[in-house]
């Protein structure tokens, strides 16, 4: 398994470029698993009641790798 190299603020500015997050959404790492899976590890606000709901995100990033890249902290640009 892979983790994202970032930390946590640098983290979420980027994943919001690449996701466009919500107010109140934040994301804690990034992992690649070993069968290539991206699994994100984040909480958002619920809209039925107001609160926080945690969860693993789990995108497919395989048309995107330069932005899975950029979140990895392997790359310093963004040009998805």
């Amino acid at each position: 398994m892979e983790q994202s190299i970032l930390d946590q603020e640098e983290l979420n500015k980027r994943a919001d470029e690449v996701f466009d997050l919500s107010i109140g959404d934040y994301v804690y790492d990034v992992f690649v698993e070993d069968n290539g899976t991206v699994r994100i590890p984040m909480r958002e606000l619920s809209d039925l009641d107001g609160d926080y709901v945690d969860f693993d995100y789990k995108p497919d990033m395989t048309e995107r790798p330069e932005a899975l890249d950029y979140l990895m902290g392997k790359r310093d640009d963004f040009n998805d």
